[in-house]
């Protein structure tokens, strides 16, 4: 078990480099599941692709300790890694099993901090994704009244439609009887 450690370890390490990243990415992929340790240590990696790579393995390939570790990395100095981070951390659609992290405070806090337009688009775009709820409703409407980028407004208007149309739903259906 060990050797295999260090094997995932030596493919992580190979996200940082153009040439090595794409046959890593792909070698990563198969391994799944175990290669989840590595990647959520290559979050802490020197080499920004390192990390911006690992982050979004984790997106599909994930435990909680990983999910963990991506908060952190929502405040990584570089934004493609903090984009990265966003998406894992707070894509349902991706995840395998229900996410064990209420990440909406994180993503949220996102929205209203990340100094990159980039992070904050893609954090209203992580809400606007989920599955509806009030609470990501909640979020949403706070973009419509504070934030005044069209693509941010565009993504949370089309995040509460979605939510109005789940709950439309809800209501509208009748009980198998």
């Amino acid at each position: 078990m060990p050797e295999a450690n260090r094997d995932f370890s030596g493919l992580v390490e190979k996200l940082g480099d153009r040439k090595t990243l794409p046959e890593a990415w792909f070698a990563l992929r198969r391994a799944g599941q175990a290669a989840v340790g590595a990647a959520r240590d290559g979050l802490s990696h020197p080499n920004w692709r390192v990390r911006q790579f690992s982050a979004m393995f984790l997106d599909e390939h994930w435990d909680e300790s990983a999910l963990q570790r991506l908060i952190l990395s929502l405040h990584d100095p570089k934004l493609k890694v903090r984009r990265a981070a966003v998406h894992s951390l707070g894509c349902d659609r991706c995840k395998s099993g229900e996410n064990p992290i209420d990440v909406l405070p994180h993503v949220e806090e996102r929205i209203r901090a990340d100094k990159s337009i980039k992070v904050r688009r893609t954090a209203v775009t992580t809400l606007a994704t989920q599955t509806p709820n009030k609470r990501i409703a909640r979020v949403l409407r706070r973009v419509l009244r504070d934030e005044t980028d069209p693509k941010m407004r565009g993504m949370a208007n089309w995040g509460l439609k979605r939510y109005e149309q789940a709950s439309n739903a809800r209501t509208n259906a009748t009980p198998a009887g």
